[in-house]
């Protein structure tokens, strides 16, 4: 089975190595996909995730913050096959979109963003109706720039990402561990509760 990755905004494909690495140890063949996160070329990427996929066996698809919300776009636009895409694992992906982001675009700092809110960080409605079962996990170590930029809000999160905003109606399992938004990609949680979602449709409590 093989896995193909997605990074988050500001990021680039070598970041979500160390995640690549110890899902090869698990026994997974691993892709992993980078792309402008600022000036997305949607045609591009897809592109990029239709070659990565092995028409050969069920593959996964797993995507950190904006790369869940771009697999969410992918499945879209190709509508995959359960035999072909057979899971998604989103890690800490606002998949309603991010509260944050209109925050940075109140303050006037919009430009920062790019394009990255017009493909799904903007604060939209949403259910899960992809045939893919859909696997969500939150961080709630809220480290980071949420609580310098939303004063006085409690909200639990991992410091950019609300977990609420991790969760969406039809989704088939949802954990959080506490991590901050990065760390959620370096640590041994992650991947081992990939591999059980993945063997399971459910994660490991």
């Amino acid at each position: 089975m093989r896995v193909i990755i997605l990074h988050g905004l500001y990021m680039h494909g070598l970041v979500m190595q160390p995640l690549s690495q110890k899902l090869k140890k698990l026994g997974y063949e691993t892709r992993v996909i980078s792309y402008n996160t600022v000036s997305i070329h949607e045609p591009s990427l897809f592109d990029s995730i239709d070659q990565a996929l092995n028409p050969l066996t069920a593959n996964v698809l797993v995507g950190h913050s904006l790369g869940g919300l771009m697999i969410k776009r992918y499945l879209a636009s190709r509508q995959p096959t359960t035999s072909l895409v057979s899971h998604v694992i989103a890690i800490g992906s606002p998949l309603k979109g991010a509260s944050i982001v209109s925050r940075i675009q109140d303050l006037g700092l919009g430009a920062i963003l790019g394009n990255s809110p017009y493909h799904g960080l903007n604060k939209h409605e949403d259910v899960w109706r992809f045939p893919q079962k859909l696997g969500s996990i939150a961080g709630t170590m809220a480290i980071g720039a949420r609580p310098i930029l939303m004063h006085r809000d409690h909200t639990l999160s991992d410091g950019t990402v609300t977990v609420e905003e991790t969760r969406l109606d039809g989704m088939q399992d949802h954990i959080e561990t506490k991590q901050t938004h990065t760390s959620l990609i370096y640590n041994t949680f992650v991947p081992a509760q990939i591999d059980h979602f993945i063997r399971t449709d459910r994660f490991n409590r």
